[in-house]
């Protein structure tokens, strides 16, 4: 989305329906006016659990050595019932400062941050809670987290807690480097002094509930509460085992795949320079496209040029000489091995946590507009399935002994939801008798029985099918299918005549986009499109708001679809704990979910999330889920 929107600290100030993203205000001198309390004294502890067991709510944050809260040491805990007010409890401060011991710390506030009853509040609040269980306290209870409400209320916003202190509260909150340095002179917190830490910290937590002040009332208006109380909140608690369970890794199968890997891309590297005459280094764009387009001569489509004004050799630009020369196929595959080497092959083993002996990624709620859920340090969402050597890095993924990985994976979700939004009778029909949706297509729009398509027409209709869901237009087709411009519009012209009500529902979410600012999922989940609202006509104007129409056209698919696994997400968790099974939540990519479970209780398990993730959302076509079963990620496909 454009920038150049401006929001008040009270909520939209366009047109009503429009959210712009926010624009911070003018550099403030507004120090955040929070006073800081430092409990370091057990008469002082007993105060603060004292009141904290009469408050209403209570603002919480730790302050740690790092940002893995698997690895970092907890420093202090922050702690407040009201605004303008901070409690700083420092237990783990070098240099001999006044603090408490840990396990006193613990054995006074656990019994009010666990009881799910007394309301919390957080700023990505998930970090928190993990260092906190990690330290022996499960924070219970989480009611708001500023982060996540702002993310409902605008996903392309600025989501820091001081961008949106500035933002919404215009108050300048203390950069983090004003503490701890950068570079080489960078220090950990617990060498920070204690009044310095008590400061900044105060500040983490009232700024929360400042926020929560002005984000609720907000919310309540526009319609977007239950979003965040049914799924967003609930699923922190989910994400967090998931993240703390982690994933074994068969690290000595990824050291051997390594070295076959090794071997491989020397052999292409000598490939490579027999073809060329010469050595030079693969991995410079400015040397390789010397090679390709100076020696070798070769054209690419469009002739595309980097900032620098070098020809580029992006992987999109490579694929469009595809059989113009034996070196593009090498440098391909050149380049997908490097990358499946360094990311995953020799990455991961490194990424074991010693103490539970499992890779940990983090699941980011806020890391896409979509809805979508990321996964980061290290992303496991981006393993190639459609390749062998993609599979070999996913059979590394294992169940320990005793156990069985099962993946459960939605079936065509976003053309199910595509079916049940634009209530398209064709696709409907053919779901519904069980058909291959993409061969049906075909048949439909070439005007055959499906028995007569062919291969490659299954392949063409395949490509219409998902692109249309993106607002694919003729020449993006054209590309992807190595047909002409013009076959491809015949193709698009004649697939709308076929289901008019897709044709139907682009038009009208476009519309809708232009109109009101925004399109929703089908749980509601909005986002903006202010671009759209813009009337100059310069050429960068045209191609943003071209991309924003189909970002439009899919936000309800695969935002809908994003939220309905976190719905199946959240059943499954409080449904295997009710049940008082083992089997746990590991992965969620994409449309997939990753639990483990013991040899014993597989079966139910399989039942369990079947029933569950189908019963996630009544569309029509149906939820279908595909389960597999195996000792690795790569044999339950």
């Amino acid at each position: 989305p454009a920038s150049g929107d401006t929001r008040g600290p009270d909520g939209p100030v366009r047109p009503a329906g429009r959210r712009p993203r926010p624009r911070p205000p003018p550099p403030s001198e507004r120090a955040p006016d929070t006073r800081a309390v430092v409990v370091d004294d057990p008469a002082a502890l007993d105060a603060l659990a004292a009141r904290l067991r009469t408050a209403e709510i209570i603002s919480f944050d730790v302050e740690t050595t790092g940002t893995d809260p698997l690895t970092a040491d907890l420093v202090g805990l922050a702690l407040a019932v009201a605004p303008h007010e901070g409690h700083y409890i420092p237990v783990g401060h070098a240099g001999g400062a006044p603090q408490l011991p840990w396990e006193a710390v613990r054995a006074a506030l656990a019994p009010v941050l666990e009881d799910p009853a007394r309301p919390k509040v957080g700023h990505n609040a998930k970090y928190d809670m993990a260092v906190l269980r990690l330290a022996g306290i499960d924070v219970k209870g989480l009611a708001w987290d500023t982060m996540l409400a702002e993310f409902v209320l605008d996903a392309s916003a600025r989501l820091g807690l001081k961008a949106l202190a500035r933002a919404r509260l215009d108050v300048d909150m203390t950069e983090i480097t004003a503490l701890i340095g950068t570079g080489r002179k960078q220090i950990t917190m617990d060498r920070v002094p204690v009044a310095a830490a008590a400061a900044y910290a105060a500040a983490d937590v009232d700024m929360p509930l400042r926020l929560m002040a002005l984000q609720a009332p907000e919310l309540d208006r526009v319609g977007l509460r239950r979003l965040l109380d049914e799924i967003d909140l609930p699923l922190v608690p989910v994400l967090l085992d998931m993240e703390l369970a982690g994933v074994l890794v068969d690290t000595d199968l990824l050291a051997r795949l390594s070295e076959r890997l090794a071997v491989r891309l020397a052999e292409i590297e000598a490939e490579v320079y027999a073809l060329v005459g010469a050595p030079f280094n693969l991995n410079s764009p400015q040397q390789l496209g010397a090679v390709l387009f100076d020696q070798l001569k070769l054209k690419a489509p469009g002739g595309r040029q980097t900032a620098t004004g070098q020809a580029s050799v992006a992987a999109d630009v490579l694929e469009t000489l595809r059989g113009s020369h034996p070196i593009i196929d090498l440098i391909l595959e050149q380049r997908q091995l490097t990358k499946l080497k360094g990311t995953y092959l020799d990455a991961l083993p490194k990424l074991v946590n010693p103490r539970t002996g499992r890779v940990h990624t983090n699941f980011n709620q806020t890391g896409a507009v979509s809805g979508r859920l990321a996964s980061q340090d290290p992303n496991l969402q981006n393993i190639p399935i459609r390749t062998e050597l993609g599979r070999e890095v996913r059979r590394a993924f294992v169940a320990p002994p005793g156990w069985k990985l099962v993946s459960a994976d939605y079936s065509q979700v976003e053309l199910r939801i595509a079916a049940h939004i634009c209530q398209d009778p064709g696709l409907r029909a053919a779901f519904a008798a069980g058909a291959d949706i993409h061969r049906a297509t075909a048949a439909t729009v070439l005007g055959i029985p499906p028995e007569a398509v062919t291969a490659d027409q299954r392949r063409f209709a395949k490509v219409v099918n998902f692109g249309i869901l993106y607002g694919m237009g003729a020449q993006a087709l054209a590309q992807q299918t190595g047909s002409t411009t013009k076959e491809a519009q015949a193709f698009i012209e004649v697939y709308f005549a076929g289901f008019p009500n897709i044709k139907r529902y682009i038009e009208d979410t476009k519309r809708q986009a232009r109109e009101q600012g925004y399109v929703e999922t089908l749980l509601g989940r909005r986002r903006y499109f202010p671009v759209l609202g813009v009337q100059t006509r310069d050429n960068r104007t045209r191609l943003m708001q071209a991309s924003a129409e189909r970002e439009a056209i899919n936000h309800p698919m695969q935002g809908s679809a994003a939220d309905i696994i976190k719905v199946a997400m959240i059943r499954i968790h409080a449904t295997l704990a009710e049940r008082g099974l083992r089997a746990r939540l590991l992965l969620q990519v994409h449309d997939e979910l990753v639990l483990e479970a013991p040899d014993d209780e597989v079966e139910a398990v399989v039942a369990l999330v079947r029933n569950l993730m189908e019963g996630a959302y009544p569309l029509d076509p149906p939820l279908k889920v595909d389960i597999g079963v195996g000792s690795s990620w790569d044999e339950v496909k």
